[in-house]
């Protein structure tokens, strides 16, 4: 049976995400104005969201962030597209538009090597989901979980999660050469039309209402030779995609690691002094650099609680008073005092908003 939802923590992207950098090229805001488009659609909408031209959408010389790619997914979400656009915007994704990270991918010697790497390096495509994959006896469960983010209210959370099982059932295919399907897929969602599409187009059984989303398949395909495996092309492009993730790190800069180093503490933040001191640096030292990327100590604790917050609130029933201990207040109404400081809403108001209703399309 699925286990609960637990923090995301280790391998890949994780919490916390920043927003903004412009690390990726733009072919999934290309690919979502295409699919638009032959669906007799204006894509002028996304284009607007993200602040780009056509021009630059299709250009290999641009550079995007993950906040580019949110507001031209929720801008989908806000027009008149057919049920199933987000699934098949997904099967149009091939491996080759991510990049060093698709070849890698794709050259992989074996399936159980690609999936390891799939998981560890998920951090140099401009996901917003983060994938984590585990083995149940004799099936493959890979976990899709929507980052947090104040924008991704219900109807983007489900859009994600149709478009990236769409995003798998497309690998997974062109990897094995084969006939691919999974053999079920759980989503924590109520039932709607949208998704059931999506089951039926994959032949596989959907349960709706679970603890997590899961894209289940036979662990036998892991068995399976890859149609473009090569181990010494795999190394060479391994190491690149190395080096892409050293470069990640590094254009993170300080914000960054200090936000990774309080994630393992679940958001609870240590003072600024604590903090210099784990990092071997001055607390003076901390500050400045901090401010020369553009940010400060609090603003990055602020950052880091806000988005654990936010999943508590969403993909946990804890009680506010919980989550608030959880992550290092000592009172539940200075949590809610700032988290509305950080959302503009209450802890109730944005769990609310996110959930999913009852039933429907």
């Amino acid at each position: 049976m699925v286990k609960e939802l637990r923090m995301p923590q280790g391998s890949g992207m994780t919490l916390p995400v920043q927003w903004n950098l412009r690390l990726y090229p733009a072919t999934s805001i290309a690919l979502l104005h295409d699919v638009l488009v032959e669906d007799g659609i204006d894509s002028a909408p996304v284009l607007e969201a993200t602040g780009l031209s056509l021009e630059q959408a299709q250009s290999p010389e641009t550079r995007i962030s993950r906040q580019h790619v949110l507001h031209a997914c929720k801008a989908v979400t806000g027009m008149n597209v057919i049920a199933n656009f987000a699934f098949r915007c997904g099967l149009r994704t091939r491996l080759t538009y991510f990049g060093m990270y698709g070849f890698a991918l794709m050259s992989a010697p074996d399936l159980r090597t690609m999936l390891q790497f799939s998981v560890e390096q998920q951090g140099l495509a401009a996901s917003l989901v983060r994938v984590w994959a585990q083995r149940r006896g004799g099936e493959i469960a890979i976990g899709v979980d929507p980052l947090s983010n104040l924008e991704i209210d219900a109807r983007l959370y489900r859009f994600l999660i149709e478009l990236h099982f769409g995003v798998l059932q497309r690998a997974w295919c062109d990897l094995t050469g084969a006939n691919f399907n999974p053999l079920r897929l759980y989503v924590t969602f109520p039932a709607c039309d949208s998704m059931r599409e999506v089951a039926v187009s994959l032949a596989a059984e959907v349960l709706f209402s679970q603890q997590s989303n899961l894209f289940v398949f036979d662990a036998s395909w892991l068995d399976t030779r890859p149609q473009f495996g090569n181990l010494i092309a795999h190394e060479s492009v391994r190491e690149a995609c190395a080096r892409l993730a050293v470069q990640l790190k590094e254009q993170s800069g300080l914000a960054g690691r200090i936000g990774k180093s309080m994630v393992t503490n679940f958001g609870r933040a240590p003072t600024i002094g604590d903090m210099a001191a784990a990092l071997g640096m001055s607390e003076r030292e901390v500050r400045r650099k901090l401010s020369a990327e553009g940010t400060s100590y609090r603003e990055i604790c602020d950052d880091v609680r806000s988005q654990v917050a936010m999943k508590y609130l969403r993909d946990t029933a804890l009680p506010v008073e919980s989550i608030a201990a959880a992550i290092g207040f000592d009172d539940a109404a200075n949590f809610r005092r700032a988290f509305r400081r950080w959302t503009g809403k209450a802890p109730v108001e944005y769990r609310v908003s996110v959930a999913p209703p009852d039933a429907g399309s």
